[in-house]
């Protein structure tokens, strides 16, 4: 008697482990469990569909860096620090032990290599395929944000356009690329081949 209730505890907890573990999603051959998709939802407080919609993004993603051969560096991660670094006027190791103090210095790690990833990626992919922005469209951007070229929150003077055409160049340009990388990427997913089982 004990013998078969062990038995079937047994079986019971290989189904589950099984059920667990099954085959949820396969996007271009690569499998996302039940597993998977039950980590994401917990770990990013998504729900059900936009955890599977996430690790579908995700393998994408990981596929199109690899099919363009991108490849992000220890010595890139370390001279984005740097730059950040230099930017708030501080040494690199002074900069790495104040985010100690604010943040987990791997997660922030992490984030850079992903920023420096989807960066690559977007500048390889829109090279050549984006609209530059042009004298008047800079204009526009300064007109419609004035607020972001305040000298101080409570001030009403604003730094004059001259000083800031290039800061708002880069904006354009950097959304104008985010864009289209989003609009690639709605491509790719709709001709992936994606399955899903359950």
């Amino acid at each position: 008697m004990l013998r078969k209730i062990f038995l079937l505890s047994l079986f019971v907890l290989t189904l589950n482990a099984t059920l667990i573990n099954a085959i949820a999603v396969v996007v271009n051959n690569k499998v996302i469990t039940l597993y998977d998709i039950d980590n994401a939802i917990q770990q990013k407080n998504l729900s059900h569909n936009q955890a599977v919609s996430f690790l579908i993004d995700k393998i994408l993603f990981q596929q199109e860096l690899e099919k363009q051969d991108i490849v992000v560096t220890d010595f890139d991660i370390n001279e984005y620090i740097s730059k950040l670094a230099m930017v708030n006027h501080m040494t690199k190791e002074q900069f790495v032990k104040i985010l100690n103090e604010k943040q987990n210095y791997s997660q922030f790690v992490d984030q850079i290599h992903t920023r420096l990833q989807k960066e690559k990626l977007a500048s390889k992919l829109s090279i050549g395929k984006l609209k530059i922005a042009t004298k008047e469209d800079m204009q526009m951007y300064y007109k419609n944000n004035i607020d972001k070229f305040k000298v101080s929150q409570n001030s009403l003077k604003v730094i004059p356009f001259d000083q800031v055409k290039d800061k708002i160049f880069n904006v354009l340009m950097q959304q104008r690329q985010q864009e289209y990388l989003k609009e690639y990427f709605d491509k790719l997913k709709i001709s992936a081949n994606i399955k899903i089982i359950r």
